[in-house]
């Protein structure tokens, strides 16, 4: 019985342990959770945007997670990753690994200083407040992601024309010359016996 008592003593602990305190945020679960865009109850959030490839990232997962230890009650800490989360990482226009940004009453914050625990746990308590907000945009609706796509095609079509301009010219010149060639050839050599007699009525 003192056995059994042990093990499970054991395991409670290694559990304790193994737990961890940074939050896994999706994109179903970012803004439930998070309240980023209205500002709301849920409290202040250190978020980093990772990839899992990313080497810095890899070096930055064990402070993060003592970050989490510390501040652990008064700021929630959380992960994004960006390589599973496309959404979010446009939303918050992520362009390199780690980002990592700071959410507080409808506003954020990007961190970028030194990747101690001492510095992103001072920068989360009071830090943020030397640093220019942004206003956390809002969540997408699938008119905004329709009107960004389309947005893109016709910025990549306006690039289009202005850098190849002569090389769509060309292309088109050559469409045009080769489409009545092939229709001149194929009007002569139809096949239909012509009709030399007029139709009269």
């Amino acid at each position: 019985m003192h056995a059994v008592r042990s093990l499970l003593l054991v395991l409670a602990i290694a559990l304790a342990c193994a737990a961890s305190n940074v939050i896994d945020l999706t994109v179903d679960s970012f803004e439930h959770l998070t309240q980023a865009s209205t500002g709301a109850t849920t409290g202040d959030w250190l978020v980093e945007f990772y990839a899992p490839w990313c080497g810095h990232c890899k070096s930055l997962a064990p402070v993060f997670e003592q970050v989490a230890d510390e501040l652990h009650g008064s700021v929630n800490v959380a992960k994004v990753d960006v390589t599973e989360n496309a959404a979010l990482g446009k939303r918050f226009d992520i362009k390199g690994f780690p980002t990592i940004l700071f959410f507080h009453k409808g506003s954020m914050y990007a961190y970028e200083a030194a990747r101690t625990k001492e510095a992103l746990v001072k920068f989360a308590q009071s830090g943020y407040a030397s640093i220019a907000k942004v206003t956390v945009p809002g969540v997408p609706s699938a008119v905004d992601a329709v009107k960004k796509e389309l947005d893109a095609v016709r910025l990549d079509i306006v690039q289009l024309l202005v850098t190849k301009k002569n090389a769509i010219l060309a292309i088109f010149a050559s469409g045009l010359t080769i489409g009545l060639l092939l229709g001149c050839f194929c009007n002569c050599f139809s096949g239909r016996p012509a009709d030399s007699k007029q139709k009269r009525h």
